[in-house]
């Protein structure tokens, strides 16, 4: 009966490890992990003729296990994605008795070739994934420097709303007011009969009370647009100087959730506890950019009804920190280790693009500061930013 070799294959990204095992465990079976934590338990409980691994460390770690009934085969390292640095592999790897006494050269140059399929494979996808991600990003950035414009345009005549609302408010007031004196005047039982007559056919009491009403809420409305507009006009503020100046951090904070009020609709409640802070030298606008991307994951992570709690603190040695947390469903562990990395993303398809984070990481960074992210899945995500109050 022809043996079946059993090959261990650990690498760390899932996407990679599923196209490696899928390709190899038509000849081979397979087992796989992306923690190099499980490899002496999955020896011990398993009999593996070959490791193929992205890390290096698994060599040393096998060498120096203590554990005799631990077999330790041998490990080809698959971190190497050119041809020249597979062939080299091969010919480093042919000599070794224990792969040869279960695999011929012929295999361990086909495995070899199915890692470097994968790789390639792997690497094309996400070129894809990455260049339709560039171009949304780009019609993001595009959509940026035509923000202020549009801005422009939509106050001009939210003005003009404005105004005719407050002249409406004031000309109805005294159509009602003519018309209650009006029927105070003295008049024949038949005319008032016939006034109260058409009062009760249109409903004259509601409409008056309504009229009123949805002036006035119409006016709201128009002031609340103009208050939206105003802080998208301070959020998409930029300047070529590099130049930082002081700036509100609490401020920051209030145009940032008021920007994203009907992003969070009803279904998360926001609590703030912003303390007394000073004002920090900034680039205001790329702390609103991160601040932003920081809510806009917070909230995509709370999937259905939840909470976002942001706190500010003066700390001693003249910082201060932003922490922002949310009730929702966390990062996975395996995650955390790329949370920063560009165009990585725990979201759906289409939702994001994989930048928020790194690009706030990169913004924080140039600031002198610090991000910090913990997470625990099913619980929810804790945010901190910590920035320094001068430079």
């Amino acid at each position: 009966m022809h043996h079946i070799s059993t090959l261990l294959i650990i690498e760390n990204d899932p996407e990679l490890l599923d196209l490696i095992s899928k390709t190899l465990e038509q000849r081979y079976h397979i087992l796989k992990t992306n923690k190099p934590d499980n490899v002496l338990d999955i020896l011990s409980e398993n009999a593996v003729d070959l490791i193929l691994s992205n890390q290096p460390l698994v060599r040393i770690m096998l060498h120096g296990s203590k554990n005799p009934s631990t077999k330790a085969p041998q490990v080809l390292l698959t971190t190497h994605t050119e041809i020249r640095s597979f062939i080299r592999m091969f010919q480093e790897t042919t000599p070794e008795k224990n792969i040869l006494s279960i695999l011929t050269e012929k295999e361990v140059a086909g495995i070899m070739m199915d890692v470097l399929h994968g790789h390639l494979t792997c690497q094309l996808n996400k070129n894809e994934k990455y260049k339709a991600m560039l171009e949304k990003a780009d019609r993001m950035a595009a959509f940026g420097e035509l923000l202020p414009g549009i801005v422009h345009e939509i106050g001009n005549p939210l003005s003009f709303i404005s105004s005719n609302l407050f002249n409406s408010k004031k000309m109805i007031t005294k159509l009602l007011s003519f018309i209650d004196d009006f029927e105070a005047l003295p008049m024949s039982d038949i005319i008032k009969t016939t006034i109260g007559d058409h009062k009760k056919a249109i409903n004259y009491d509601y409409l008056k009370n309504r009229l009123l009403e949805i002036v006035e809420r119409s006016q709201s409305g128009a002031a609340r647009v103009r208050s939206i507009l105003d802080d998208v006009r301070r959020l998409s503020k930029s300047t070529n100087s590099e130049e930082f100046v002081k700036s509100d951090i609490n401020r920051a904070i209030e145009t940032t959730l008021n920007i994203m009020q009907n992003e969070f609709n009803k279904r998360i409640t926001v609590e703030k506890n912003l303390g007394e802070l000073p004002e920090i030298e900034c680039h205001i606008g790329q702390i609103n950019q991160v601040l932003m991307n920081i809510l806009i994951n917070a909230g995509h992570a709370i999937e259905k009804n939840g909470r976002i709690v942001i706190v500010t603190r003066l700390l001693p040695a003249k910082r201060i920190s932003i922490e922002i947390s949310d009730s929702g469903k966390g990062i996975a562990e395996a995650d955390m280790e790329r949370i920063f990395e560009p165009f990585f993303t725990t979201k759906p398809e289409n939702i994001g693009t994989g930048l928020g984070l790194s690009i706030s990481h990169d913004i924080i960074k140039k600031h002198h500061g610090e991000i910090q992210i913990v997470s625990q899945p099913g619980t929810g995500t804790t945010v901190t930013v910590t920035l320094p109050v001068t430079h």
